[in-house]
This record gives structure tokens, C-alpha cells and sequence, in this order.
């Protein structure tokens, strides 16, 4: 049996954008393709789209975070030697980012980046590198997003500081 073939189908390619406050901070919008009334495609990965993930970068760690009532996560917090990676699936969310690297050299930038899913406008995704603060808030009733965090989690030894609200240097006003 023998059924026809879909015609080659459009090179899709991500926006990728560097974010210039906060050294390292990538965005990415994806490609989606409207199709049969309201279904929408949209890629997320690909090995050739160098900007959240990085040439030849693994995915160790896969993980998914749902907000079924939407709200606020007050805490912020920051990763030693950890990379983070968000993809936001559903919804929107701002995510308030803190250059906390005293060599960097957009140390002590703070800003707010807006994440929506497909068909918003806004990026995707995110790349957090290591020792940026970061904490969130969902615009939106509910969301989600994938977390490809690099290198995994690693349960007995958590690469994860929390920062008191006492401590937020005093350009952070947002989500506290």
C-alpha cells in the first residue's frame, strides 16, 4: 500500500535573541505552524538551533513545572554551576532575572523578561546561565514550562541557594 508523501515543508528557524542587560541571557521564539482550524505545531528543539541550548549542548535533566491556579513563586534564587533552560509550553510569565556574577560584566543588572507560548509574540524560551537570580510570575490563570537543566539535579547534593527577601540588592523591587 502506498499513500502519498507530505511535500517538503518550510525550513523553520527560531528568533534567537542575546539578552544585552544580563551577559549570557538567551531568548528564543519558535517556529509554529498553523494548521486544520485552531491546531498549532510548534518545535522546541532542534540540534542545529544554537542559542538557549548551545552547539553539541546535552539535555541531562528534563523536567516540567505546572501552575494549574497561575500566582506568584516570591523566592529567589540562583545555581552555583547549574544551567537553566525554560520552555514555556502554556500561558505567559514574567521572569524577573539578577546578574548576581561579580565578574561579569552586567553584574548587579536586574530586568524582567516576558515569556509567552505560541502565538503570543514573545519568546519561548530562556537560557539562565549559573549564579543569575532568578524567581517568576505567572500572568496568566495557568501555565507551564519544560525545565532542560544542565547538568541534572542531583538530589543529596542540591545545586540550589535560596535568597532572603533581606538579602535582594536594592534594585529588585519586583516579586517581593
Amino acid at each position: 500500500m502506498t499513500h502519498p508523501r507530505d511535500a517538503a515543508g518550510p525550513d523553520h528557524k527560531p528568533v534567537i535573541t542575546h539578552v544585552p542587560e544580563i551577559d549570557g541571557v538567551i531568548t528564543s521564539t519558535f517556529p509554529f505552524v498553523r494548521y486544520e482550524h485552531d491546531n498549532v505545531l510548534t518545535e522546541m528543539y532542534r540540534p542545529e538551533w544554537v542559542g538557549v541550548f548551545a552547539d553539541g549542548e546535552p539535555i541531562e535533566h528534563l523536567y516540567m513545572v505546572s501552575a494549574p491556579t497561575g500566582g506568584i513563586r516570591k523566592e529567589w534564587y540562583y545555581h552555583d554551576h547549574t544551567l537553566d533552560r525554560y520552555v514555556l509550553i502554556k500561558g505567559k510569565v514574567d521572569l524577573g532575572l539578577y546578574d548576581g556574577r561579580e565578574s561579569s560584566p552586567t553584574y548587579g543588572n536586574f530586568i524582567v523578561i516576558s515569556l509567552g507560548e505560541s502565538g503570543t509574540g514573545l519568546p519561548h524560551a530562556v537560557r539562565i546561565p549559573p549564579l543569575v537570580w532568578h524567581s517568576l510570575k505567572w500572568v496568566t490563570d495557568e501555565g507551564i514550562f519544560m525545565n532542560a537543566k544542565l547538568p541534572g539535579y542531583e538530589r543529596n547534593f542540591p545545586d540550589k541557594f535560596r535568597v532572603s527577601r533581606d538579602e535582594l540588592p536594592a534594585i529588585i523591587t519586583w516579586n517581593i
